[in-house]
């Protein structure tokens, strides 16, 4: 049983795939976010009735939270389908006809897990690579971080500020209150940040668009920080800080 506390510190999140094409592999989630779909994302899942960009796992204050992406045919914890959920211990994930069980483990006993979702039979030293590298990145991209100031449609005013290279705004965001604007699609707005601290936005194919300085936006386009990006009654303002 997982304590609670610091001790949760030392834990990660890993997941089992007990049904699908890769029963019985692990994955170890990332510090920040995972993102899982069939062609766009951190782990790749090789299901037909996977979305291309499908849900994600956040850990926020060490505990992981699963949101749903907009996906076609839907994420379900524990048989129930979900926009957002809170995991614990022994959660069952389904997403198209792949299922995970989630489970907390010691860091120290998780080491040689590697942090994607294959098939393939690779020694683990290309796996312990592909770890290294990815912890390179994350530690680069604390290195800048994204820092969103938004005015909502009743007027308030919040400072987000996300240490993750890619970021969705939507009714799904487990920061911010979009889920409050109707007009707000699930999956709305994508943020990514590279490490040179260039910001680009692009329209997720929302109901009702995102407007880069009252015009419509179609395709990924670059933002400056006195640039304003509208999604339904939101105004935003994105900087990348360092």
């Amino acid at each position: 049983m997982t304590t609670k506390g610091k001790s949760d510190k030392d834990k990660r999140g890993v997941l089992v795939c007990i049904s699908g094409k890769s029963q019985n592999e692990l994955v170890k989630l990332r510090r920040d976010n995972t993102i899982f779909g069939r062609e766009k994302a951190d782990i790749i899942v090789s299901d037909a009735e996977v979305s291309a960009t499908h849900c994600q796992i956040q850990c926020i204050e060490d505990s992981y939270h699963i949101f749903d992406m907009n996906s076609s045919n839907g994420t379900f914890v524990n048989g129930q389908r979900i926009v957002k959920a809170k995991l614990k211990e022994g959660d069952v994930i389904e997403i198209g006809k792949t299922v995970f069980r989630f489970a907390l483990e010691d860091e120290k006993n998780v080491r040689h897990i590697p942090t994607l979702f294959s098939s393939t039979k690779k020694q683990d030293r290309s796996n312990s690579l592909v770890d290294t590298l990815i912890e390179k990145e994350l530690k680069q991209a604390h290195k800048v971080h994204l820092e969103i100031i938004v005015q909502y449609g009743n007027g308030s005013r919040e400072t987000i500020h996300l240490h993750q290279k890619v970021a969705y705004i939507g009714r799904a965001s487990s920061f911010g209150h979009f889920d409050q604007d109707s007009e707000i699609s699930r999956k709305h707005l994508m943020i990514k940040l590279n490490d040179t601290g260039e910001v680009f936005v692009e329209d997720q194919g929302s109901t009702n668009g995102a407007f880069l300085n009252g015009q419509r936006m179609t395709g990924m386009h670059r933002v400056q920080p006195t640039d304003e990006v509208r999604v339904g009654r939101c105004i935003l303002r994105i900087i990348a800080k360092s």
